[in-house]
């Protein structure tokens, strides 16, 4: 099975984890991380201890924003892993995508429908 790690700044990955429980109930194939107050290798360390408690095999991880220290974490991770993807710019439509999609899809086509699901869930209205 797939598991969904959000690692992002502040309280968002469990705000985000949060609100998505709101719409679907628990969300239990998901990690959330936070780097507040750590250091990008400590916040790593913290990560790879999850996944070993967890017995993690495979996991798209999910980080607010491309090129900060969230992402370079995740980024040191994917290196290691290369059962483990990286998208940025994680949001409500992704974990919806990841939650609803997960159990039926491939690894490679999970991704890549989180990916598109998440950029269908940004739109510029007027």
């Amino acid at each position: 099975m797939v598991t969904g790690i959000l690692i992002c700044h502040g309280q968002l990955a469990f705000e985000l984890i949060r609100t998505v429980e709101k719409i679907l109930g628990p969300a239990d194939s998901l990690l959330p991380f936070s780097n507040e107050g750590l250091s990008p290798k400590t916040l790593y360390e913290k990560v790879m201890d999850a996944l070993v408690a967890n017995d993690v095999k495979q996991a798209v991880i999910m980080v607010d924003l491309r090129g900060g220290s969230c992402w370079m974490t995740a980024k040191m991770i994917n290196k290691e892993r290369s059962t483990f993807r990286v998208l940025s710019g994680v949001n409500v439509p992704m974990l919806v995508s990841f939650l609803t999609k997960h159990k039926q899809l491939s690894f490679k086509e999970i991704v890549e429908t989180m990916a598109a699901d998440a950029h269908r869930g940004v739109v510029n209205e007027r």
